[in-house]
């Protein structure tokens, strides 16, 4: 019997087939599950294991006497973690948490920089700065792989390391001209974050069903896109909406179970209890700025999330920033499916920043600000002023008072001023607080009173922009401190300067005496007219600076100036802290702590460079207009396409024609060397030769320039100018205000200081403490201070100040001061504006506590500004020495602010 023969069929042969993948399946689940199974579970653990950050709140700012100016409250903040399973059904939760967000009048946080208004599609960066703008611009383009696609189309293989200079600012070129209508629908697409068209969601008992509107995209595309950014860093948590209500916080806790990923999270953020009092002293905190590469990787190397960390921008929570942040801390967390805390590994607790008490005193900051929106506020009232001036611009002003035996700060008022709560959210300024601060031009112009043609003439259109600019400096801005960074000629009040330093110098005694006739004369010419003033008579020194006498002044400049040399009016004023000796290497500073400007006095150093610049601005353009030769117009203006080379080039020339003024003589062979080879190197003049006879007119029109300017610096006019406070002397209220102060205490200049300790925030104890610091010793005789002193005490009662002060319990001095940034009245007059009132003073005249310092920009004669002294001296001297002759109090409560015009 014949055996059956076998057949392999292909039934035999999946047969087969099967059994040896159910075999590795098998193989595989037992390595999975038994043999693996620890080293799958530590991984697993891992990925549940969150680390949930806490921020520290930052130090408290108080006042002299406690007062909190600056603290941090305690707020809740709607976050989401994402995980596996909250991702699958994320849309829905979004829209559970908008709706109990909108139920509840909250809103959403929103840092995403497209908008949507209606059909039209915006980018907007938080900035008005046409560069950071661009800047903002490609990251947001390229964190969201814009860029990636763009290199990939233009140069296939390579990556974004890889490109040349010039390649990739071809590619940001490309990814500049992408529209934010393009990015949002990309963005909305289901490659990237797959936004549904609608949705229902189940909540309160009731099932709403809703198409999305462009609004609800984008809402979930906020969110969404938040998510994307976070998860480079691991997945954190990422805020939904902050700050929001406490009943709201308590709503959204007894749903976590609808919303899972949710959770509610407490978060100190930043207050400002009296809102804009003393704002621009105590600052603002906001944002890291992404735009500067340089700054964001500092601060994140030195442990900030530069994503979600507030830092300070301005004032002392800039300047204090390291005192005041607080060290962060945080919890190792386990999370389940639902982004729930199951377990805590590891925590450590935040630890707030340091207190920071100031000198500052709460009751005479509010009296300068309150004095200073008066004042202000009558001159825009009634703008006809004395003398022919138009005081309807009369909208900023500044303030400084300062213990004279210490150099602290007791109020340093700007106005108008800002309310740092505006800036104190996470979710950056509101559109309303972007609206208020960082208004355009165009809608700030709307209703001043001005004319059609004065408008186009003082606000010109930004070819590059579009836009219009401010080129007089006439509107007012809230952010900008005036009283430490504005810089304008001081007037008469740098009068008692010019006494100090003719009687030290022995050019003048207090019994020289002048014939004021309202006009200055200088080798039998009249120079200069004071038709304000009239003839003020024969005057000694004392009347002088009683009566602010022009024609003394000026002819003190031209007794020092022939006795001692042109310097010899800065010598004396360095020594007073109205600027520095150049290249001496001594820090031009007051001292404070936040940021200032420092002018300077005039001197022949300065003097040189100032025209050695308007000279090379004058041959810069003369070269544009073709005024030296008419076949080719040479530009030396910078641009952002010159190459390295080239911009060396041009700034050499123009440091050449600079430095000649400086030096006294033209360099026409140098000049004439680094002409011809920025021209042959130059693109832009390829193919374009300059002649002998070229070269030979341009050389020729140079050299007027040069030699022009360099008689300009050399005549004595600017010095009789600078005697009265004019011309070329631009400084701070605040470099006057410790001027006074310096000549007050009997010649001792001390460093100006806003911060008076610094406390540990958890026992109190005092980490840092000012000591009153002299800078200098003027060395300056007490003989010449008290004929200056006199002199400043008969201002108050027989002089230009005269009866603004009489009703005292004691004797105050002071000076007055008319200053003129333009040098035309016709200039002034076509650009809406006018002269500066000034007051500086101290008091008790014969015991000086205080000295004080106020200007009112466009406010136009001095006297108008003795209110905000009289103010602050009434506040200071009522809480201080509880005088019963000040019957006006000051009580500052939390809820007084100083609103703007």
């Amino acid at each position: 019997m014949k055996k059956k023969q076998k057949k392999f069929t292909r039934f035999t042969a999946l047969t087969f087939i099967i059994s040896i993948v159910f075999s590795v399946i098998c193989i595989k689940l037992v390595f999975l599950q038994v043999i693996d199974a620890q080293a799958y579970k530590v991984k697993a653990n891992t990925k549940a294991h969150k680390f949930i950050k806490e921020s520290a709140a930052r130090g408290n700012i108080t006042d002299s006497t406690g007062k909190v100016l600056a603290t941090t409250n305690q707020s809740y903040n709607v976050t989401y973690l994402e995980t596996y399973s909250t991702k699958k059904i994320f849309y829905n939760t979004m829209a559970k948490v908008f709706y109990m967000l909108d139920k509840d009048g909250e809103t959403q946080s929103d840092a995403f920089p497209i908008k949507v208004n209606g059909s039209t599609y915006s980018f907007d960066f938080d900035t008005t700065d046409p560069k950071e703008i661009k800047i903002d611009m490609i990251k947001f383009l390229s964190d969201r792989g814009f860029k990636d696609n763009i290199i990939k189309n233009l140069y296939r293989n390579k990556k974004a390391s890889e490109l040349t200079q010039e390649q990739n600012d071809r590619v940001n070129s490309y990814l500049l001209k992408i529209s934010p209508k393009y990015v949002f629908e990309k963005l909305r697409g289901k490659k990237e974050y797959n936004i549904p068209d609608s949705y229902t969601i189940s909540i309160d008992g009731k099932t709403i069903k809703k198409k999305c509107t462009l609004d609800d995209i984008r809402r979930f595309m906020v969110v969404r896109d938040e998510v994307k950014m976070q998860s480079y860093s691991g997945y954190n948590s990422v805020v939904i909406a902050s700050n929001i209500k406490r009943e709201t916080a308590i709503s959204f806790l007894q749903k976590l179970n609808e919303l899972p990923g949710i959770d509610i999270q407490e978060e100190p953020i930043r207050n400002y209890p009296f809102g804009k009092l003393a704002s621009n002293v105590i600052g603002y905190v906001g944002k890291i700025t992404p735009a500067n590469k340089n700054e964001s990787e500092s601060y994140s190397e030195r442990g900030y999330d530069v994503d979600s960390d507030l830092i300070g921008i301005s004032g002392l929570e800039a300047a204090e920033e390291d005192r005041l942040k607080g060290t962060p801390g945080g919890r190792v967390v386990e999370v389940n499916k639902d982004g729930r805390v199951i377990n805590e590994f590891a925590s450590k607790d935040p630890y707030p920043g340091q207190n920071i008490k100031t000198t500052i005193n709460a009751d005479v900051q509010y009296a300068a600000e309150q004095a200073l929106k008066s004042s202000l506020q009558y001159l825009r009232d009634h703008p006809d002023g004395a003398h022919d001036s138009n005081t309807q611009n009369a909208t900023r002003g500044a303030a400084v008072a300062i213990d004279v035996n210490t150099g602290g700060v007791i109020a340093l008022a700007s106005y108008p001023n800002f309310d740092p709560n505006d800036f104190a959210n996470p979710n950056g300024l509101s559109d309303e607080a972007m609206k208020k601060y960082f208004p355009s031009v165009e809608d700030q112009i709307k209703n001043v009173p001005l004319t059609q043609e004065q408008k186009d003439f003082m606000f010109p259109v930004d070819k590059s922009t579009g836009k219009r600019t401010d080129a007089y400096d006439y509107l007012a801005k809230p952010l900008y401190n005036y009283a430490t960074l504005g810089l304008t000629p001081p007037g008469s009040t740098f009068k008692p300067l010019t006494a100090i330093a003719g009687l030290e110098t022995g050019a003048i005694t207090p019994d020289t005496q002048v014939d004021d006739e309202g006009y200055f004369e200088d080798n039998g010419k009249v120079i200069a007219k004071f038709d304000a003033d009239g003839r003020l008579g024969t005057l000694d020194l004392i009347g002088a600076i009683a009566h602010s006498s022009n024609a003394y002044f000026m002819s003190v400049g031209r007794w020092l100036r022939q006795k001692c040399g042109e310097d010899i009016l800065a010598q004396y004023a360095w020594k007073f802290g109205l600027g520095v000796k150049p290249n001496s290497g001594i820090n031009p500073s007051t001292g404070i702590e936040i940021k200032e400007n420092f002018g300077q006095v005039f001197n022949s150093y300065s003097i040189k460079n100032n025209f050695g610049q308007q000279a090379e601005w004058k041959v810069m353009q003369d070269l544009l207009n073709k005024v030296y030769i008419k076949n080719t117009a040479i530009d030396l203006y910078t641009s952002d396409s010159d190459t390295k080379n080239i911009a060396n080039l041009k700034a050499s020339i123009k440091d050449i024609v600079k430095n000649s003024v400086v030096q006294g003589k033209f360099d026409k062979e140098k000049f004439s060397e680094t002409l011809n080879e920025f021209m042959e190197s130059s693109p832009a003049y390829k193919g374009v030769a300059l002649s002998s006879s070229d070269m030979n007119s341009i050389i020729r029109g140079v050299n007027s320039v040069v030699v022009s300017y360099i008689g300009q610096a050399a005549a004595p006019g600017a010095m009789y100018s600078a005697s009265i406070g004019q011309g070329n002397d631009n400084f701070t209220i605040l470099q006057i205000a410790n001027y006074i102060a310096t000549i007050a205490n009997g010649g001792k200049r001390y460093k100006v200081h806003l911060v008076d300790q610094i406390t540990d925030p958890t026992d109190g104890s005092v980490v840092y403490k000012s000591n009153p610091e002299v800078v200098e010793d003027t060395k300056v005789s007490q003989a010449t201070l008290n004929t200056v002193k006199e002199g400043m005490k008969q201002v108050n009662t027989i002089g230009t100040a005269a009866g603004k002060f009489t009703d005292f319990p004691f004797a105050t001095a002071g000076k007055t001061g008319t200053a003129d940034p333009y040098s035309s009245n016709d200039f002034e007059k076509q650009i809406g504006r006018t002269s500066y009132a000034l007051y500086v003073g101290f008091a008790p005249a014969d015991n000086p506590k205080i000295a004080v310092a106020t200007i009112l920009y466009d406010g136009g004669f001095g006297a108008g500004s003795t209110d905000v002294a009289r103010a602050i001296y009434e506040a200071y001297f009522n809480k201080v020495e509880k005088m019963a002759n000040f019957p006006q109090e000051f009580p500052i409560t939390a809820s007084k602010e100083v609103d703007n015009p």
